[in-house]
This record gives structure tokens, sequence and C-alpha cells, in this order.
């Protein structure tokens, strides 16, 4: 059966690569041996209750727990100082009071259109998968020497605060849509993907479209294992009650993100919504962040205008359609809608990593 090994990568607390599964170095090196485990599943804690009068019971609730992982490992070097210098540096990357290490994983996959005639060259690496750990023990093993290499060998055990695995880059979308025009290449053929899936097969390639319009709904993909927790960016100006809200197949309200009080949101600023759970948070900044990220300090907190009867819904796995409205007043003329709608034209995006169970 064709297979090609995962690629298991530790990050230290000093932004030191070391990658575990290397088979090719020659010097001194840290190798996974077999039997590592806590890749899969998290452990899940179900609580349950037992009817008093009736056979069984019902569950309450699951939860996942902190993750265990258990790494058997190999330290190797030709002398026993070069060894003994790279199981230093190592110890001194996993020390868990300078932060976390994160651990990266990346399978290897088989194009689907070459079945059975695909080679190992032809596999394909999918996206990483990443967790953060800090260490818990496992480096007190022995050492000894065999054939000319000196090696230590130990049991490492990491845990993990967050039990899921997520890409390395957050998924972003903005409420704007793009009517196509035609194609760049004449001939390039319409139903194929916009880029070359295996290197042989051809991609429809460049395409020129219109400018973007601003819509009030789209389509989001997770491609995750359990609900991604989104981070909203309204940029103004509105200053009308806002709404964020996740659609069913015939456009019906299945979740509602809603404010109960408006307030002025300028042109220069964004209203940043983070959803994450336990760093929830709702602020307004004066201006728009160029790396995209946010100072939970910085800004001004506008939780209080947030309805409480509504959630800090998640985009769920699969495709979700998701819609922004703001309330707009009744009985309006024609002229006074038109400046109304000048001064509520919000421009949203959304950004959000997918999560996985496991590798």
């Amino acid at each position: 059966m064709l297979f090609k090994p995962t690629v298991v990568q530790l990050w230290g607390v000093d932004r030191q690569l070391y990658t575990l599964t290397e088979e090719t170095s020659t010097g001194a090196a840290v190798m996974l041996r077999p039997g590592a485990k806590g890749l899969d599943a998290p452990t899940w804690n179900v609580m349950t209750d037992e009817y008093p009068a009736i056979d069984g019971g019902f569950v309450r609730f699951a939860r996942a727990g902190i993750r265990e992982l258990f790494l058997p490992l190999i330290i190797t070097g030709t002398t026993r100082p070069e060894m003994m210098a790279l199981k230093r540096r190592f110890i001194n990357s996993l020390n868990p009071a300078k932060g976390l290490v994160t651990l990266q994983t990346t399978e290897y996959t088989i194009p689907d259109n070459l079945g059975d005639a695909a080679t190992l060259d032809d596999m394909i690496a999918e996206p990483p998968r990443a967790i953060e750990c800090f260490y818990a023990g496992g480096m007190e093993g022995g050492e000894g020497s065999e054939n000319g290499v000196h090696w230590a060998s130990y049991g490492l055990i990491l845990r993990c605060p967050v039990p899921y695995f997520s890409g390395l880059s957050r998924i972003r979308a903005s409420f704007q849509v793009y009517d196509q025009l035609r194609a760049f290449m004449a001939d390039a053929p319409a139903a194929d993907p916009f880029v070359s899936v295996d290197g042989t097969t051809p991609g429809m390639g460049l395409q020129l479209s219109t400018n973007p319009i601003w819509a009030d709904e789209i389509s989001l993909f997770n491609p995750g294992d359990i609900g991604a927790q989104p981070r909203w960016e309204v940029r103004g100006p509105f200053n009308s009650r806002l709404r964020l809200m996740l659609l069913d197949e015939e456009g019906a309200t299945l979740k509602e993100l809603r404010f109960a009080e408006a307030f002025p949101v300028l042109t220069s600023e964004v209203l940043v919504i983070e959803t994450v759970k336990g760093a929830q948070s709702i602020r307004l900044y004066p201006e728009v962040s160029p790396s995209g990220n946010y100072s939970p300090t910085a800004g001004k907190s506008v939780y209080w205008a947030f309805d409480t009867t509504s959630s800090l819904w998640a985009i769920e796995p699969g495709t979700n359609q998701v819609a922004l409205a703001i309330d707009k007043p009744p009985g309006m003329n024609p002229t006074q809608e038109a400046a109304w709608l000048a001064a509520n034209s919000p421009r949203a995006y959304v950004s959000y990593l997918p999560a996985y169970l496991g590798i």
C-alpha cells in the first residue's frame, strides 16, 4: 500500500525547530520512535444522569479535556559531547516557564485523479496542523552508546490546554462578491479549478472580474471537525444596531449575534468582535490593524451594547450561510433613505481558525 510517513515537528519556546521524523540526518538529531500516543481523538468528559424510576439515563453535556501527548524520543550524536549539546538545547526549548511549545504535523495524500497509478513522488502535502502544549515530564531517561552512536532515550509528556489541532493560518473572508466577466485566457475551460491540482491536469487560470460589490450575505466554509469561533471586523460608517446571523438552507435565522443598543462607528474606526471562548471581547478601535491582530487592552470596550440574549456563535464544519443586517428606521422618504444609507454603509470581514480532533 502506498504510504508516506507523517512529518512531525516541534517548535520550542525559543523558536528552535526540531523535525522529529527526519531520517536523513547524519549529525546529532532528535528522533521520534514508534509508540506515540495522544495524536488522534482527545479524551472526552461526558456528564450523565440516571433516571430515578426508569431504565437508563441521559447525557447532560460532553467536553474535551486537556490533551496529553506521549512522544518516545531518542537523541543521538556521533560523540557524547555532540549528543549532550543537543540534549541541553532541547531541554531548554521545552522550558514551560518560558511558554508553550508547538507540535506540528503534516500528512500526505494521493490526488483523486491518479488513484492506483500514483507513486510516492505524486503524493502531496496536506495543510499542516498544529497544537500548543507545555512540557509536563519525561526527560528523565537514561543514556548509552552502541556502534559509535551515543544516545539518550526519553518518553516526552506534553499537555495541551486547548485539546484540538488547528490550521496554521486563519481563513479570511469579506462580505464581498465578484462578478466574473471572462477568462483572461480565452481558451481556459470554465469548469476547471483555478490552478492544476496535480501539475498535470489544466487549471482555468487567471480571470477578470468586476470591482467587488459589498453584499449582505455570503457563504463560508469550515474544513475543520468542530465549530470555529470567528473574529468579526466591521468597519464604519454606521450608527444603527448590528446583527450577524447564521442562516439555514431556506434563509431562516438559526443563530444571531446582535446589539441591543446603537453606537457610532466612524469611517476610520473598526468594531472587532472576538468570539473565542475564554478571550471574548467586543472593542472599538480608532483604526484598522495592518497585521489583522488587535490588542485586547487597546481601543475601548463596547460590550455593554451587546444583547446578552443572543450568542457569539461558531462557524460550523462545512458550508455556512451568514448574513449581516443593520436596523433601518421605517417610514423614511427617498431623500432621508439616501442620507441614512450614506451614513450606514458598514464593511464586514471575518476570520477563523479551523480546528481538528486529531492529526
